[in-house]
């Protein structure tokens, strides 16, 4: 199952935006143009479809700063928001659409899911909050969230399980350095944190239950920097703890010196906790990345770009980055199949636009100049 689209009404800053996104989908702009509240719009999405129930009532606090800032084509403040998605199933297209309206608590309004309308057997509208009183539980939830992966129809469990796989990766450092409960013996490698609170567990899992993909980590990151030469992952049980913890390998110490996190950088940090992410983490459908490209020299872009098109191979992934260096390590031209590329901007109201880079449109620059260039030069 792929994600084709995005339509968004009504939210924060944006109006009225939609997106196709491909494989690989990369959202530049300068800042306050409205990138995050897209991921924002996502994030409050994945939340009540498939997040933590008290998650969810949090937004209640915030229910004015979701609609839409300004005024309606008529004048008036919008009343309600609208989140709608496309994805491409084994038969066809699918759609999955919400609405909400804050009205002293999150109220949704309407829910639908749509199948393809050739399936046999089978009527198009799944879902459709309006008419199937059944399914709902309550005014404030999301009966997708009910169905979830239980749903006895295959493509609404599936639209449900690949929500419920999005995930907004933004490292904390700080966390990321701590040690983490995990049994000794683990039957399963859980999945990364969103702050990557949880990397040595990760790590530690990984190691222990699929050593292929903890080694195409610690190359990744080897091929990024000169150091470490190796990753040390253990369990502190035979001292009587529950935790896990990682360090690094640094040639000219060895194994007999390994180096604590607390020791390294920041962007080292982050570089391993996302190479985990992308290269590792099997529970991700959909990885939203903002500005990946924070606290790491320049030099390392065209790693990131590797482990971004890596993971595209496998799941989507959607990144926004101000970096010129990163976007030129891609290829608009030759990448057109599986990348694409936005431009995100407000007018004069105020309104988030994206727009689509496509390589015949811009290809009078881009035969002089990589994207990045073209970015720096102000032609994007």
């Amino acid at each position: 199952m792929q994600l084709t689209a995005i339509g968004i009404r009504s939210f924060r800053s944006l109006y009225s935006v939609e997106l196709s996104p491909k494989p690989l989908t990369l959202i530049i702009g300068p800042n306050g143009s409205g990138k995050s509240n897209l991921f924002k719009g996502l994030r409050f999405l994945q939340v009540g479809v498939a997040g933590d129930v008290k998650e969810w009532l949090a937004y209640e606090p915030l229910l004015d700063d979701l609609l839409w800032y300004g005024m309606a084509d008529d004048g008036c403040r919008p009343r309600t928001f609208t989140l709608a998605l496309k994805f491409v199933v084994r038969l066809g297209i699918a759609e999955y659409s919400t609405e909400f309206r804050p009205n002293g608590s999150l109220e949704v309004v309407g829910e639908r899911i749509v199948l393809p309308d050739h399936l046999p057997g089978e009527h198009p509208v799944r879902l459709d909050r309006e008419r199937d009183k059944a399914f709902v539980r309550s005014p404030n939830l999301l009966s997708l969230r009910d169905l979830g992966a239980s749903a006895f129809e295959q493509v609404t469990r599936e639209i449900y399980q690949n929500i419920a796989g999005w995930r907004f990766f933004e490292v904390d450092p700080r966390r990321a350095r701590e040690g983490r409960f995990i049994p000794p013996d683990p039957a399963e490698v859980p999945p990364l944190e969103s702050d990557a609170s949880n990397l040595s567990a990760f790590l530690y899992a990984l190691y222990r239950l699929r050593p292929d993909d903890f080694a195409a980590v610690l190359d990744a990151v080897r091929r990024s920097i000169d150091l470490p030469s190796g990753l040390l992952v253990e369990h502190d049980a035979d001292r009587g703890g529950r935790q896990a913890r990682y360090r690094f390998i640094e040639t000219p110490f060895g194994e007999e010196r390994p180096i604590p996190p607390e020791s390294m950088s920041d962007g080292t940090i982050r570089l391993l906790a996302q190479m985990a992410l992308l290269l590792a983490d099997r529970s991700v459908t959909l990885a939203c990345l903002e500005e990946p490209d924070s606290g790491l020299h320049p030099s390392l872009m065209v790693h990131l770009a590797d482990a971004l098109r890596q993971a595209a191979a496998e799941r989507q992934v959607l990144v926004t980055t101000h970096s010129p260096e990163l976007m030129d390590c891609f290829d608009l031209a030759e990448e057109q199949e599986s990348l694409q590329v936005y431009v995100a901007e407000r007018n004069e109201q105020g309104q988030t636009r994206f727009l689509p880079m496509t390589a015949a449109e811009f290809a009078p620059w881009l035969e002089k100049y990589r994207l990045g260039e073209a970015v720096r030069r102000r032609f994007v």
